[in-house]
């Protein structure tokens, strides 16, 4: 892991970033725990909106990044692709705060898992989401190749 060296959060160990992208926004931690494995992250300077809030785009992606880790472990190990996903904003994160998800897989098709999960700060709800995601049998379409 190339991004910051921050020390995990009590409980937590590092989750290794499976692109570039999630390493220059992480570090993301998880914890496993007999429900499932819980993933955080510490909101820092970095992740910050013009406000003073945890900007809305990063609590995205670190939505998508867990609930494709999820997607993936439901869908034994197949690569999948996100199809949609939807967030709802309740309550903002600071500096400082540690947000927290144990993403959900609500149902799998034969070709599509549903994917959910509500975030918090200290217990208190912040934002929950919701997704599709595909499991992928052949390259994914791209505007080149459209």
């Amino acid at each position: 892991m190339t991004g910051e060296a921050a020390a995990p959060p009590p409980g937590y160990q590092h989750s290794e970033p499976a692109d570039p992208y999630e390493d220059a926004i992480g570090p993301f931690y998880v914890r496993v725990t007999p429900e499932g494995p819980i993933y955080a992250f510490s909101v820092t300077e970095k992740h910050m909106n013009m406000s003073g809030n945890a900007h809305g785009g990063m609590l995205g992606c670190f939505a998508d990044t867990i609930f494709r880790l999820a997607a993936g472990s439901a869908n034994d190990g197949a690569k999948v692709t996100p199809l949609s996903m939807s967030l709802s904003f309740m309550a903002a994160a600071r500096a400082g705060d540690l947000v927290e998800c144990r993403p959900e897989v609500i149902r799998r098709t034969a070709g599509t898992l549903f994917v959910s999960g509500s975030f918090n700060v200290g217990g208190v709800i912040i934002f929950s989401a919701s997704s599709l995601w595909e499991t992928l049998r052949t390259p994914p379409e791209t505007a080149k190749n459209v």
